[in-house]
């Protein structure tokens, strides 16, 4: 299975992506799923995994939680998770759910958790291909994936159409939610995809850097 494990809808506050046209863009592109993980959010997900349920399109439901240190994924669960807490706090409190913890783009500046604050707390997986994340960031996922024995996955990071399916996660074996949390959760995956350019580090730049204005500098 090809699924997209990073994909932000219209209920982050820095995408407006409709969930369902996501699903479509989603299978039009021959992915088998996504994973709705809208910032501190999980009602995007709620309405995705609705609409895919009844049409054969695989929805993961999770959410990107705000961390004092960084962004941290949290798959598998169905209620926000308090933000604004400690990387290490925050992934306990997603295991106590039953939930996967994966480190988000560990390596990226503004929100990734950086080294010391990603390898300190238990992590079931760590994001290492990331297409909205520079190569060299990609690159030492990889690396500080394979030095603590941990599995790697992939997303795009999408907040636009054009973005879905840039990096993908690789699950053999699976066909369900809790089949891909299992797979995560033994290693049964692999990331591939796409690093972000110099043409796309553009626009980034100037979106985040725009929307944090807007938002009186402080972090999503």
């Amino acid at each position: 299975m090809r699924l997209d494990l990073h994909v932000h809808s219209c209920h982050s506050p820095d995408s407006k992506l409709d969930p369902v046209d996501l699903l479509k863009v989603a299978k039009q592109r021959g992915l088998d799923g996504v994973a709705i993980t809208d910032h501190n959010a999980v009602e995007g997900a709620r309405k995705a995994w609705e609409f895919g349920r009844h049409r054969g399109i695989l929805v993961v439901r999770g959410t990107e939680v705000s961390t004092e240190d960084g962004h941290v994924l949290a798959y598998g669960v169905v209620q926000p998770i308090a933000r604004n807490r400690c990387g290490r706090d925050t992934v306990e409190d997603i295991l106590a759910l039953g939930g996967v913890p994966v480190a988000a783009h560990p390596y990226r500046f503004w929100s990734g958790l950086g080294e010391a604050e990603t390898i300190g707390a238990p992590f079931v997986a760590y994001e290492v291909q990331n297409a909205r994340t520079l190569g060299w960031g990609n690159v030492r996922a990889h690396s500080l994936a394979a030095r603590q024995h941990l599995p790697g996955i992939g997303g795009s990071d999408a907040h636009f159409l054009h973005e879905v399916g840039r990096a993908v996660t690789l699950v053999e074996d699976a066909s369900t939610e809790d089949e891909v949390l299992e797979a995560i959760r033994h290693g049964q995956v692999r990331a591939e995809g796409r690093d972000r350019g110099a043409t796309a580090t553009v626009r980034y730049v100037t979106k985040c850097v725009g929307e944090w204005i807007l938002r009186g500098m402080r972090r999503i």
